[in-house]
Protein backbone atom coordinates (compact mmCIF):
# COMPACT_ATOMS: atom_id res chain seq x y z
CA UNK A 1 0.00 0.00 0.00
CA UNK A 2 0.91 3.93 -0.67
CA UNK A 3 0.57 6.98 1.10
CA UNK A 4 0.04 10.00 -1.14
CA UNK A 5 0.15 13.09 1.63
CA UNK A 6 -0.81 16.28 0.12
CA UNK A 7 0.07 19.45 2.25
CA UNK A 8 -1.00 22.78 1.36
CA UNK A 9 -1.13 26.48 3.14
CA UNK A 10 -4.28 27.38 2.63
CA UNK A 11 -5.97 31.31 3.10
CA UNK A 12 -7.19 31.85 6.74
CA UNK A 13 -10.52 30.48 7.44
CA UNK A 14 -11.12 28.49 4.27
CA UNK A 15 -10.47 25.80 5.81
CA UNK A 16 -14.34 24.93 6.23
CA UNK A 17 -15.09 25.73 2.77
CA UNK A 18 -11.85 23.62 1.42
CA UNK A 19 -13.22 20.64 3.53
CA UNK A 20 -16.50 20.59 1.80
CA UNK A 21 -15.45 20.98 -1.51
CA UNK A 22 -13.02 18.09 -1.30
CA UNK A 23 -15.89 15.68 0.27
CA UNK A 24 -18.35 17.17 -2.50
CA UNK A 25 -15.64 16.18 -4.93
CA UNK A 26 -13.27 13.42 -4.31
CA UNK A 27 -15.77 10.71 -4.06
CA UNK A 28 -16.64 11.39 -7.60
CA UNK A 29 -13.11 11.80 -8.86
CA UNK A 30 -11.80 8.64 -7.04
CA UNK A 31 -14.95 6.56 -8.11
CA UNK A 32 -13.17 4.61 -11.46
CA UNK A 33 -9.93 3.63 -9.91
CA UNK A 34 -9.98 0.32 -8.09
CA UNK A 35 -6.33 0.58 -6.71
CA UNK A 36 -7.95 3.91 -4.36
CA UNK A 37 -8.69 2.86 -0.99
CA UNK A 38 -9.55 6.21 1.06
CA UNK A 39 -8.40 9.23 2.22
CA UNK A 40 -8.10 11.55 5.28
CA UNK A 41 -8.71 15.33 5.02
CA UNK A 42 -6.34 16.79 8.39
CA UNK A 43 -6.33 20.65 9.13
CA UNK A 44 -4.33 22.42 11.57
CA UNK A 45 -6.23 25.59 11.97
CA UNK A 46 -3.24 27.29 13.60
CA UNK A 47 -0.64 27.22 10.80
CA UNK A 48 -3.68 27.06 8.09
CA UNK A 49 -2.06 24.13 6.62
CA UNK A 50 -3.99 21.22 4.80
CA UNK A 51 -2.60 17.83 5.05
CA UNK A 52 -4.68 14.96 2.78
CA UNK A 53 -3.44 11.62 3.10
CA UNK A 54 -4.89 9.20 0.44
CA UNK A 55 -4.27 5.09 0.45
CA UNK A 56 -3.78 3.62 -2.68
CA UNK A 57 -2.97 -0.36 -3.96
CA UNK A 58 -0.66 1.18 -6.78
CA UNK A 59 0.70 4.50 -7.14
CA UNK A 60 0.79 4.87 -10.95
CA UNK A 61 -3.22 5.02 -10.50
CA UNK A 62 -2.65 7.83 -8.56
CA UNK A 63 0.06 9.09 -11.43
CA UNK A 64 -3.14 8.30 -13.65
CA UNK A 65 -5.78 10.32 -11.81
CA UNK A 66 -2.90 13.50 -11.11
CA UNK A 67 -3.03 13.79 -14.81
CA UNK A 68 -6.55 13.45 -15.96
CA UNK A 69 -8.72 16.58 -17.14
CA UNK A 70 -11.32 15.80 -14.19
CA UNK A 71 -8.77 16.01 -11.88
CA UNK A 72 -7.41 19.20 -13.29
CA UNK A 73 -10.40 21.11 -12.91
CA UNK A 74 -11.47 19.49 -9.46
CA UNK A 75 -7.77 21.34 -8.12
CA UNK A 76 -8.85 24.74 -9.97
CA UNK A 77 -11.36 24.78 -7.91
CA UNK A 78 -9.14 24.39 -4.75
CA UNK A 79 -6.37 26.63 -6.75
CA UNK A 80 -7.75 30.21 -5.21
CA UNK A 81 -7.97 29.17 -1.86
CA UNK A 82 -3.92 27.69 -1.42
CA UNK A 83 -1.60 30.30 -0.82
CA UNK A 84 1.07 28.31 -2.52
CA UNK A 85 1.15 25.06 -4.58
CA UNK A 86 0.55 21.68 -2.96
CA UNK A 87 3.59 19.34 -1.63
CA UNK A 88 2.98 16.07 -2.97
CA UNK A 89 4.89 12.72 -1.79
CA UNK A 90 3.88 9.33 -2.66
CA UNK A 91 5.27 7.38 0.06
CA UNK A 92 5.34 3.06 0.72
CA UNK A 93 3.43 2.31 3.95
CA UNK A 94 5.58 -0.33 5.55
CA UNK A 95 4.08 -0.45 8.77
CA UNK A 96 0.55 -0.14 9.46
CA UNK A 97 -0.48 -0.44 13.40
Amino acid sequence: MYAVITRVLVEPGSIDEIAALFDETNRALVAGYADWQGAWFTANRETNEITVIARWTDPASYARLRESDDFQQVMSRFANQFVGPPNVSVNEVLVEM
